[in-house]
């Protein structure tokens, strides 16, 4: 067991199930706003040619993004972890983000997940919209309700004791 595997252990485990012939990237970084748009430009290369699906790249690209944003913005620390799978046989992308939480942040986010991922996707995303328009922090909290709605994607929170949080999105 490496250094990393104990900062992210969690970093894998979905690749265990993995058929030869699926596609996955692995991305750590500092998260830095200037390194959003060029992972999203190669996840988004990444699932066009996994895929050869350009919508559901552009789709999962977006969502990613918005993930990749959160991390910067939430996130706790300096390290930031991305990983992407793609399946061509069955079409299937999961994507995950990884990254440390504040205690406040860990609250704030399990309260908006519960919110976001409750009911019909439209009515959560309006919701939100809604919401943000009211919102005097600067804050829109739009990303997950918008994932959500505009991928169609199954949604997965986890966080352990240390405060490591795993947004992971399912699209089929």
């Amino acid at each position: 067991m490496t250094a990393q595997d104990l900062v992210f252990p969690s970093a894998v485990p979905y690749l265990d199930g993995m058929h030869h012939s699926d596609g996955y990237i692995e991305i750590r970084f500092g998260p830095r706003w200037k390194y959003i748009s060029p992972v999203r430009v190669f996840i988004q290369n990444f699932i066009a040619i996994a895929l050869s699906d350009q919508a559901k790249a552009d789709s999962l690209a977006m969502a990613t993004s918005e993930l990749l944003e959160n991390a910067v913005k939430y996130g706790a620390s300096e390290d930031t972890q991305c990983v992407v799978r793609a399946s061509p046989s069955t079409g299937v992308i999961e994507a995950s983000v990884t990254n440390h939480a504040t205690p406040e942040g860990v609250v704030e986010l399990e309260a908006l997940y519960k919110k976001v991922t409750a009911g019909d996707p439209l009515e959560a995303y309006i919701s939100q919209m809604r919401e943000s328009a009211t919102r005097t922090d600067g804050r829109s909290q739009l990303g997950l309700a918008r994932i959500r709605y505009e991928t169609g994607a199954e949604m997965k929170l986890d966080i352990t004791p240390e405060l490591l949080v795993t947004i992971t999105i399912l699209v089929k």
